[in-house]
């Protein structure tokens, strides 16, 4: 019995898997905290013990989202030989992502999507990601010798987005073969 109670997860990690599931099938505000405590077979005691509020769970779910996204990207193009290359492996990844087959959307554009008011945490946090994934793009540019890396950075970071975004009306395979395409001929036009 003991070792069982040590098997199982965390009520916070429960509550933080079922919420992240729930929230991105469902919506964030269409998700009531009843519903993540029975698909968490957790109390709401437990939940705001762990978490303060709805909020404080959401930023805890985009945060771990956010970092896995950034250790997504740095293994994707860890293998690329030159920073060029580097680039076309983070589109071509992007692109796969896109292609997945339970693939809904970006979960941190859809969290923003979900909150009008610029000053809800949500869209801080998806700011502060989709800044550090530009800048990213923005420094594999330089790298790469770029006459003008930001810019180049900031067209494939709109690239990417833009991708998400027409996702649910083009379907992944369609939004992948147009963010392949458009990036390479930016990537053409902007590189050495």
């Amino acid at each position: 019995m003991a070792s069982a109670m040590a098997d199982r997860p965390k009520a916070a990690e429960r509550i933080q898997a079922a919420a992240k599931e729930l929230f991105h099938r469902r919506g964030i505000r269409a998700t009531g905290i009843e519903e993540v405590c029975r698909a968490a077979a957790a109390t709401k005691m437990s939940l705001y013990r762990a978490y303060p509020s709805k909020d404080a769970l959401v930023a805890a779910i985009l945060c771990d989202d956010a970092a896995a996204y950034d250790a997504w990207f740095a293994e994707a193009t860890a293998s690329a030989p030159t920073p060029a290359a580097k680039l076309r492996a983070a589109v071509e990844a992007f692109a796969a992502k896109l292609e997945g087959p339970e693939q809904i959307g970006c979960p941190l554009l859809l969290a923003q999507a979900e909150f009008r008011d610029p000053e809800h945490p949500t869209h801080r946090l998806v700011a502060e990601h989709k800044t550090r994934m530009r800048n990213a793009l923005a420094r594999l540019a330089k790298e790469a010798g770029a006459a003008r890396p930001e810019l180049l950075g900031d067209a494939l970071a709109m690239l990417v987005d833009g991708a998400w975004s027409t996702m649910p009306y083009l379907g992944g395979t369609r939004a992948a073969e147009v963010l392949r395409r458009t990036a390479e001929a930016v990537l053409r036009n902007a590189l050495p």
